[in-house]
């Protein structure tokens, strides 16, 4: 999981572990500065990102 402002960075290093084609759930940026309600609507879309991944490997 990663925020959209460093997606780039998550590739790199999954493939620098060896995971080149290891999907990531993404999250908008800046997370830090929002509210609750907006991270806990994040936070349950994320969770439903992440199901898909997993059912799609």
């Amino acid at each position: 999981m990663v925020s959209n402002a460093f997606t780039g960075l998550g590739k790199a290093q999954a493939r620098s572990l060896g995971h080149a084609n290891l999907p990531l759930a993404v999250i908008p940026h800046p997370f830090g500065s929002r509210s609750r309600e907006e991270v806990r609507a994040l936070a349950e879309q994320c969770v439903d990102d992440i199901a898909r991944l997993a059912a799609s490997k």
